[in-house]
């Protein structure tokens, strides 16, 4: 699968998630949530699409205010770490967690440099029963294009019990964990530099600036 579609796969992330620039969407059926707040995300997207065009950075903006309090960093993060976690301070975990942060927002504004409206709809397979207790769940979408293969996407979501809300906490693009790549990589940067270069370095990718219609050869290339 090309990067472009891993980059489509993203985008669809975004699914999961909005904060209507205010209160927190709530639903206990993790399912209906998302179909909820993808029209309200996609709806600021198309609103606020002269801003993007004029400076790519403002996706950033939308990241944060739609994307991120959806999604549970915190918990992406120590799992990314692995057993690292355990090699770690305090204060080294607690500016990993920081700057993965920092680099999911990136890495999601990113992704939204190759999503057009016009032309990318997201669809949602049948909702599996889950029992009353249930505290993590898959939903399975399909991205779609006019005149090419749709795109299997699998969210992973958990419910956090401190926030009262459904969190997505990993995709599975055509059955491949971005999670479980994640965490390849950046251990393989952590055995090499060391966790404070791996900080480091985590932090610098954040910050490079976001550019219009941005084109990367590997989905799990290096941070």
């Amino acid at each position: 699968m090309s990067f472009k579609k891993w980059l489509l796969a993203l985008v669809a992330m975004v699914v999961v998630s909005s904060a209507a620039n205010a209160e927190l969407i709530r639903n206990d059926d993790p399912y209906e949530l998302l179909k909820e707040v993808a029209e309200v995300t996609f709806e600021r997207i198309e609103n606020e699409r002269g801003k993007i065009d004029e400076d790519p950075n403002h996706l950033k903006v939308i990241v944060k205010d739609e994307l991120m309090p959806y999604v549970d960093s915190l918990y992406a993060s120590k799992k990314v770490l692995g057993r690292y976690l355990r090699d770690t301070t305090k204060e080294q975990r607690e500016a990993f967690y920081r700057a993965f942060y920092d680099y999911l927002v990136a890495t999601y504004a990113r992704a939204f440099t190759q999503y057009d409206e016009s032309k990318h709809t997201v669809s949602f397979e049948p909702a599996a029963e889950l029992p009353d207790d249930a505290r993590t769940a898959v939903v399975k979408t399909r991205v779609k294009e006019t005149g090419r293969p749709e795109i299997r996407l699998d969210f992973r979501i958990r419910y956090d019990r401190d926030e009262d809300l459904w969190k997505a906490y990993d995709l599975v693009v055509e059955g491949i964990s971005l999670l479980n790549s994640k965490q390849s990589e950046i251990s393989a940067v952590i055995r090499s530099n060391g966790i404070d270069k791996t900080i480091e370095l985590i932090e610098q990718k954040a910050q490079e600036p976001i550019k219009a219609d941005e084109e990367i050869d590997n989905p799990a290339e290096g941070i």
